[in-house]
C-alpha cells in the first residue's frame, strides 16, 4: 500500500481526531482572514467618515502669513498648472487627491432684500488624477461649472428657487444656479459659497491662479508632515506645507488601533491552535505506536515514518486554509454590513490573502506536529512489539 492510501486511510479511520485538527485549522485561518479583512474595511470606512472634515493637507505659497490663511484672508497666489505638474511627477506618492482652490473674501455680497454681508468665496478644481498612482475614489469637492453649493449662514438670506446673483469684478451681474445648500456645521464655508474654480477666476478676473491646494498626506517612515513637504519642494521650491493634524491624527490611529489589535489577536488565535494540534498530533502518535513499530518491522524507514506524518499535517493545513478562507470572508461581509455604514458592500474576498494562506497554514500544521513525528520516527519497532505480547 502506498504512502498517500495510508494518510488516506488513517484519516478516515480516525474520523473525530482528524475532525478537531481540521477545526482547529479553519478556525486559525477563519479569525485570520475575517480580522484582516474587517481592518481593511475599518481603513476604508474611517476615510469615507473623515472625508466630510476635509482632507488634510494644505500646500501654498511660502511667505504666506498663517493668521491670514486660517483666518481665510485674502492670501498670495500662484499658479493653477503646479497641480498638473505635480500630477505627472513619477515621484511625487507621498501626497494624494490633490485639489486646487482659490479662496477670496467677498466684503459687500448684496442680499435679495439689499442687505451687504462679507462672505467667501471658494472655487475648487476638479481633483487631479495622479497618473503614476493607483485609481482612487475622489475625495476632494467637485462643483459642477454654472453651479454653485451656498452655506448655511448665506442661504439663509436666499429664497428657495433663487439663484446666487454676485457682482464681478468688472462690474456686470453673475447669476448661478444653486446645486446644494450646504447644512449647518461644515466651518468657514457656512458664510462662504462653493463655486467650480474656473467660474470663480472668471468672477474675479483671477484666470489660472489658486492660493492653495487641499489634499491628504499619507503616512511615511520619515514622517507625515516632513515626507510630504520634502517632496513638494523638491518640485516647487516656492511653496509650503501644512498639516490639519486632528484629522491627520484621527485617520492614523484609527489605522493604528485596527493593525494593533490585528497584530495581537491573530497570532494569539493561531499559537493557540498550533498548541492545541500540536498535542492532539501527540496523543495520535501515541495510540498508533503499535502501527508504527509495525510499519517499521515491515521495512519502512525512519524518514518515510516522519514524512507520513508530516504529510499528514500538510492535507489537513491545506484543507483548513481553503475552507477558513471562504468562512473568515463571509464571516467579516455579514459582520461588516452590522458594523460598517459605507464601506459594508465593498467587503470582498481578499485573493492575495488566499495565496499567503495556502503557504502560510500547512506549513504550520507541519510544524507543529514535527515534535510528535520526530518521537514517532524514533520508535523501537522490537521493544513496542514486545509489548503488544
Amino acid at each position: 500500500m502506498n504512502a498517500l492510501r495510508l494518510i488516506i486511510k488513517e484519516l478516515l479511520y480516525r474520523k473525530i481526531s482528524s475532525l478537531i485538527i481540521l477545526f482547529t485549522v479553519i478556525i486559525a485561518s477563519a479569525v485570520s482572514v475575517g480580522i484582516y479583512s474587517l481592518s481593511k474595511a475599518s481603513e476604508n470606512e474611517t476615510r469615507k467618515i473623515m472625508r466630510e472634515q476635509g482632507l488634510n493637507l494644505y500646500i501654498f505659497p511660502k511667505g504666506t502669513n498663517l493668521i491670514d490663511f486660517y483666518s481665510a484672508n485674502n492670501t498670495p497666489c500662484f499658479p493653477e498648472n503646479y497641480i498638473h505638474v505635480l500630477a505627472e511627477s513619477k515621484t511625487f506618492d507621498a501626497v494624494r487627491h490633490l485639489t486646487g482652490i482659490l479662496q477670496v473674501k467677498y466684503p459687500d455680497w448684496k442680499d435679495h432684500n439689499g442687505s451687504s454681508h462679507q462672505i467667501l468665496l471658494v472655487g475648487y478644481k476638479d481633483e487631479a488624477m495622479q497618473r503614476f498612482l493607483p485609481e482612487q475614489e475622489i475625495m476632494g469637492t467637485d462643483v459642477v461649472k454654472g453651479t454653485v453649493q451656498v452655506g448655511a449662514l448665506v442661504a439663509r438670506n436666499i429664497p428657495e428657487g433663487a439663484q446666487f446673483t454676485i457682482t464681478g469684478n468688472d462690474g456686470r451681474q453673475y447669476s448661478f444656479d444653486i446645486a446644494r445648500r450646504l447644512g449647518e456645521g461644515k466651518g468657514m464655508i457656512d458664510q462662504g459659497v462653493a463655486f467650480n474654480l474656473a467660474d470663480l477666476q472668471m468672477l474675479l478676473g483671477m484666470e489660472g491662479k489658486i492660493n492653495k491646494i487641499e489634499a491628504l498626506g499619507c503616512v511615511c517612515k520619515d514622517g507625515r508632515i516632513n515626507n510630504s513637504r520634502k517632496q513638494v519642494q523638491a518640485i516647487f521650491a516656492d511653496l509650503e506645507v501644512t498639516e490639519i493634524s486632528s484629522i491627520a491624527d484621527a485617520r492614523e490611529n484609527q489605522r493604528l488601533m485596527m493593525n494593533k489589535y490585528g497584530a495581537f489577536i491573530i497570532p494569539f488565535i493561531i499559537i493557540s491552535c498550533l498548541l492545541i494540534t500540536g498535542f492532539l498530533f501527540y496523543q495520535n502518535i501515541n495510540a498508533r505506536k503499535y502501527e508504527i513499530g509495525l510499519l517499521k518491522a515491515l521495512g519502512n524507514s525512519t524518514g518515510s515514518i516522519l514524512m507520513m506524518i508530516l504529510a499528514k499535517a500538510f492535507i489537513l493545513g491545506l484543507a483548513g486554509a481553503v475552507t477558513g478562507f471562504f468562512a473568515g470572508t463571509l464571516v467579516a461581509e455579514y459582520f461588516g454590513k452590522e458594523i460598517f455604514l459605507f464601506t459594508a458592500t465593498s467587503i470582498k474576498p481578499l485573493w492575495n490573502l488566499f495565496w499567503y494562506s495556502l503557504l502560510i497554514f500547512p506549513v504550520l500544521w507541519m510544524l507543529s506536529s514535527w515534535i510528535p513525528a520526530l518521537i514517532a520516527s524514533q520508535t523501537d519497532a522490537a521493544k513496542v512489539l514486545a509489548e503488544e505480547y
